[in-house]
């Protein structure tokens, strides 16, 4: 009598284990866990972004063209999270505000989409007065994808978060 398992067993046992493996990746689906978590980060860099630029302003009420548009720079300001400076954040970045080390607002770095390249960067702009300003982001998940067509602003296929959703394309 033999102890072992014959060649049928051993090839259905492993098309169990297949079949079971491809359910759980489809279930699971391991992209999309990543581009979610991108879009966490993003989400994340221009809700604090927003949140530091508007205390900005509110510390200088009157004044929020000089902080919308830091000096050498004047309005209407652009940057993309891609120019070789865009981590300063002394006004020179890719977001043309200066956030003081000693101020309200502090940061070592400003924050770069996680891809920053092709159609993921951030991109930066001011209106024609340098009162208003906006960021925009593309976002990839099909979890969050829904916040680019809902978000107010012109464009359905950015993220877009600022005081006038209409300054970027």
């Amino acid at each position: 009598m033999s102890r072992g398992f014959t060649l049928i067993e051993l090839l259905v046992v492993i098309a169990i284990i297949a079949i079971l493996a491809a359910i759980i990746s489809i279930i699971i689906n391991p992209l999309e866990i990543t581009r979610r978590a991108r879009d966490a980060t993003r989400l994340s860099d221009l809700a604090n972004l927003q949140i530091g630029i508007n205390v900005l302003i509110q510390e200088k009420p009157g004044a929020s063209q000089t902080v919308l548009c830091q000096a050498p720079s004047s309005p209407p300001c652009f940057g993309i999270s891609t120019d070789p400076s865009s981590r300063n954040p002394d006004g020179t970045g890719w977001v043309k505000v200066k956030f003081d080390p000693k101020g309200p607002v502090a940061t070592s770095t400003l924050p770069v989409d996680p891809i920053n390249s092709g159609q993921f960067v951030y991109s930066y702009a001011t209106n024609e007065t340098g009162d208003k300003w906006e960021i925009n982001a593309t976002l990839e998940s099909e979890k969050e994808s829904w916040r680019m067509s809902q978000d107010g602003g012109n464009n359905p296929q950015k993220y877009e978060i600022g005081l006038s959703l209409n300054i970027l394309n």
